[in-house]
């Protein structure tokens, strides 16, 4: 009688604690712990996100136990990335380095601002960065950090080996008339096809990005033959699949690598007179706070890693602003690509903030002529 007592006694006992138990805190973990959610909007060109977004996720879910819905929009001219800030509907967006800094797309302004300071303590890929990238002062205002470089590309001239034996050694073969409606050349960035024209006529570095240094009548004369000859104009970038086409195109290096990938035999030349380079670069919107700002900054940190940094070369055919790409890339990839080489990337003009004036001139200069082609 007693054994019983006490046996009931004992599993009353047994059943409470074990009630208990389940109140304390290392049994509620599983539930306190269970992934919180957050939202990445990130407004970028074409292929600087959507392929990677599966192993940010997977690193956001091991170190902040966040699951994030990352949601891209790619645009096709660069006036959707100030918008997109602008409006609210990004919280990280790639345009061209000197974007939130020429007038029309001022975004510094006291009192309302569409950008935001990054923490470089959230970016340590950032101090290995190759210094004519990361010191680079475009991305800063104020003396503060606004942007992080994340590619570099040229407003190259490309060329069918299939159709142009040797590689042309200057920009005027895209006015040798045996090139006429053979060649493909950008519409929505205006400021390119002047650069080339003067550049195709003798001007140097020193000129090109100022008016008052060009005779415009000279220029335009040019610019006018090129729009009038060319075979097609793109938006955003050139279209690979006419490439089979075409014997010579201007590109962002993207297209020419796209057409490779589609068994074309395309290759970058390197014209006497130099030309032009662009660098992208991350920046923050100003309405990005607390986690979407600290997964905003990791995504930059993560684009930088020697892995995306090889896919640059790889997938977008450009270079990289890091020399780090580990072992993901051969000796001929590296040296069409200018991995880690500085002393190249002092060679050519990166693209600079143009004054208003010069803006507005270089726009109607295009606008005058594409009306040839009518």
């Amino acid at each position: 009688m007693k054994r019983t007592l006490w046996g009931a006694v004992s599993a009353t006992a047994a059943m409470v604690a074990a009630g208990s138990l389940l109140l304390t805190p290392a049994c509620t973990k599983q539930e306190n712990t269970r992934p919180a959610k957050e939202t990445l909007r990130i407004t970028c060109w074409a292929g600087y996100a959507k392929p990677y977004v599966e192993d940010f996720q997977k690193l956001v879910r091991e170190k902040y136990n966040v699951d994030v819905d990352v949601q891209i929009h790619n645009p096709t001219d660069q006036d959707e990335f100030f918008q997109a800030v602008k409006n609210n509907t990004a919280d990280l967006i790639s345009p061209p380095i000197e974007l939130p800094k020429i007038p029309r797309f001022f975004s510094y302004q006291e009192g309302s601002q569409y950008l935001q300071p990054v923490d470089v303590n959230n970016i340590p890929n950032l101090a290995r960065m190759m210094p004519v990238f990361r010191d680079d002062q475009t991305p800063f205002h104020n003396g503060v950090r606004y942007g992080v470089p994340y590619n570099c590309g040229p407003y190259g001239l490309a060329y069918n080996r299939d159709k142009v034996v040797e590689a042309p050694a200057s920009w005027n073969v895209l006015w040798d008339p045996q090139y006429a409606g053979q060649y493909t050349i950008n519409n929505n960035f205006p400021k390119v096809n002047v650069w080339i024209a003067a550049l195709a006529l003798g001007y140097g570095y020193e000129d090109i990005f100022d008016i008052n240094k060009l005779d415009r009548a000279k220029v335009q004369e040019k610019l006018n033959a090129l729009a009038k000859n060319a075979r097609s104009l793109w938006d955003g970038a050139a279209n690979p699949d006419e490439f089979p086409e075409l014997a010579l195109a201007t590109t962002w290096g993207f297209a020419a690598q796209a057409a490779n990938l589609k068994g074309g035999n395309w290759r970058l030349a390197t014209p006497a007179e130099g030309g032009t380079a662009w660098i992208d670069c991350w920046y923050l919107g100003a309405g990005a706070r607390d986690m979407t700002k600290t997964l905003a900054e990791e995504w930059i940190n993560f684009s930088l890693d020697p892995e995306r940094q090889a896919d640059v070369v790889k997938s977008q055919g450009v270079s990289p602003v890091m020399a780090d790409t580990g072992d993901l890339l051969n000796a001929e990839e590296k040296a069409m690509f200018h991995v880690g080489d500085e002393a190249y990337f002092k060679t050519v003009a990166l693209w600079r903030v143009l004054s208003e004036e010069t803006e507005q001139a270089f726009n109607a200069m295009w606008e005058e002529a594409r009306q040839q082609r009518q």
